[in-house]
């Protein structure tokens, strides 16, 4: 009788050290989890615990973005590279977007993977959001079903993405806001 019990106190402190350890990845305008827009590629390196490999950003003059996909412990998440420059003529790599579709991550409002659109808009309703329909067929037919809502801070620099299917949120990035003259 007594091993019984034991074991239901072991069984339970292995169950609880593994929800912990999978657990909810927040995503705001800074980044998702430990990835921060704008960190440098050493410092993602560092974090990952291994080198990255580039094919784009490594080739002088080349400005093509690099996207790598990896595991970050239970975290699914693609990241996306681009050059900066830190003086005249000199860049660095920089993180300039990271997205997911895991259903672990989530806003610290609770927007995650599988939420309509009518909830992110009533969620953030006082900040400015822009909606815009993607495009198919290498950008030449506007989609029935995808579009991307974005999500501005007041503090401005960097936004939320969200990817919508059929108004229902399949992924969400965080990236530099591109500005348009």
């Amino acid at each position: 009788m007594h091993t019984k019990k034991l074991l239901t106190v072991l069984f339970a402190c292995i169950s609880f050290t593994l929800v912990a350890q999978t657990g909810n990845y927040t995503v705001n305008m800074k980044g998702i989890a430990d990835f921060k827009i704008g960190m440098k590629k050493t410092e993602v390196e560092k974090l990952l615990g291994q080198p990255l490999k580039l094919k784009n950003l490594l080739i002088k003059d080349e400005w093509t973005r690099d996207t790598i996909l990896h595991k970050y412990k239970d975290l699914d998440i693609s990241l996306v590279f681009d050059k900066q420059f830190v003086e005249d003529n000199k860049t660095e790599i920089v993180l300039w977007q990271a997205f997911s579709s895991s259903p672990l991550i989530k806003t610290p409002s609770g927007i995650t993977i599988g939420d309509d659109k009518i909830k992110i808009i009533t969620t953030y309703d006082g900040y400015t959001i822009h909606i815009a329909p993607d495009y198919e067929d290498n950008f030449t037919v506007k989609s029935k079903t995808k579009s991307t809502l974005y999500l501005y801070g007041d503090e401005g620099g960097n936004q939320i993405c969200f990817y919508l299917d059929k108004n229902k949120v399949y992924a969400i990035g965080v990236s530099y806001m591109e500005e348009y003259d």
